[in-house]
């Protein structure tokens, strides 16, 4: 006799296996699995009809509880999948009714006031990423998991910031995801998990749910960034990519090689949301966030591999669990980038000519006198670079330029040589 397909939860709380009486008055369990910049997040409802949460069982903030999701022949017949959830701290508790009801929110942090809420100022000099994770891991007792290269750091202040929240905005400033699961911190090259095999494809039959999204608003083709360097104080540009979709960045460096990697970061962060889908299915324990799956039978421009950037699972009923993915396509990072000095590049103006990317508050007048030492000779630039301001002008819902008195931040300018 075949065996019905159904799901169910595993719940430690504080330490004591409460399982059956969860399973009990359990009305719906959902958890959320986020690949990075977020903790993961449980939620019980239970209904409570002999008021047992809100008088002797009420659970208190803080509590520690570890859960996992058991799929009993969930594809074939006999079969026991175990999905390990994590361990939460209780965060947040609600009563309600009628009907009555209990509300359980918990959050994947570890049970150390100096971690999450506890401010900190201090001066991190000359260090690696790898060397503050390490020192934050070991005042919060609690393992990291560090899988990416070392990044150096020449000087960086942590201002009034939890480590947990310092350490996510360091990661996030230099392209590495992070998260905190089962009592670990996790740090990542985001990259190298897109670069692996996805876990399985995704047809279109097996979804109850999809949507799709490709936008170009707020991405970029490439991005730019200026900056003095402490050292020399000379001023620097740092070019990444190209094209006419140019992303400004301002931020405080420590050097060139520091430029790069933060205007990489920050580039390839906006264009994750260039390719986006949202998929719902039956759950599968093999879909975790931080995986890669393949989109099948949705037409080309739609089919291919996307990272799962959060899995979030929701069992209610014994039969209907389901897993929401929120993806994003995996497609070539840019990388390519190009440095000059704006001093350097004035003067080979003078003798050859050179690109420049304009900037904001930027006019034809002032990049004139920036590079000819008159702005009166704006017109040579208009003219030489009269068929990008005016298509770039009208990308922009102008008319047309004005004779380049309209220009625009991304806008890569051919500079002629001094007369």
């Amino acid at each position: 006799m075949q065996e019905a397909r159904r799901a169910e939860i595993e719940i430690t709380y504080e330490g004591k296996n409460i399982t059956t009486p969860i399973n009990e008055y359990l009305e719906s369990f959902s958890y959320e699995d986020i690949a990075s910049g977020e903790s993961d997040r449980i939620r019980i409802s239970l209904h409570d009809i002999g008021k047992q949460w809100m008088d002797e069982w009420m659970p208190s903030k803080g509590d520690r509880v570890s859960a996992s999701l058991i799929l009993r022949s969930w594809d074939e017949d006999g079969t026991i999948d175990k999905l390990y959830c994590g361990e939460f701290e209780v965060d947040d508790m609600s009563f309600s009714g009628r009907p009555l009801k209990c509300e359980l929110g918990a959050v994947s942090i570890p049970r150390n006031e100096p971690f999450n809420a506890q401010s900190r100022t201090k001066t991190w000099e000359s260090i690696t990423i790898r060397q503050i994770a390490r020192e934050v891991a070991e005042r919060a007792g609690i393992e990291l998991y560090y899988e990416a290269e070392d990044i150096p750091i020449e000087i960086i202040e942590q201002n009034g910031q939890t480590d947990c929240k310092f350490l996510y905005s360091v990661c996030e400033d230099y392209g590495l995801a992070m998260k905190v699961y089962a009592n670990k911190i996790i740090i990542f090259d985001e990259e190298t998990y897109e670069n692996r095999a996805s876990v399985r494809s995704i047809d279109e039959t097996e979804m109850s749910k999809w949507s799709f999204n490709s936008t170009m608003a707020g991405t970029y083709t490439g991005a730019n960034i200026r900056f003095s360097d402490p050292n020399n104080e000379e001023e620097y540009a740092v070019m990444i990519g190209g094209g006419s979709r140019i992303l400004e960045i301002n931020e405080t460096v420590d050097g060139i090689e520091d430029a790069e990697r933060k205007g990489i970061a920050k580039l390839n962060k906006e264009n994750k949301k260039a390719v986006t889908m949202s998929i719902t299915l039956k759950t599968d324990v093999r879909i975790l966030a931080g995986t890669c799956i393949d989109v099948t039978g949705l037409g080309g421009k739609i089919n291919g591999k996307y990272y799962v950037d959060k899995a979030a699972a929701k069992k209610s009923g014994s039969s209907i669990c389901q897993t929401v993915l929120t993806l994003h396509r995996v497609v070539p990072r840019i990388r390519s980038a190009s440095i000059c000095a704006v001093e350097q590049a004035a003067e080979e103006c003078a003798s050859g000519g050179t690109a420049y990317t304009v900037v904001q508050g930027d006019t034809l007048w002032g990049i004139a006198d920036k590079f000819y030492q008159r702005g009166m000779e704006y017109e040579r630039i208009y003219v030489e670079n009269k068929e990008v301001i005016e298509n770039t002008a009208k990308e922009r819902g102008k008319k047309d330029s004005s004779n380049g008195h309209w220009i625009f931040p991304g806008t890569v300018l051919n500079i002629p040589p001094k007369g």
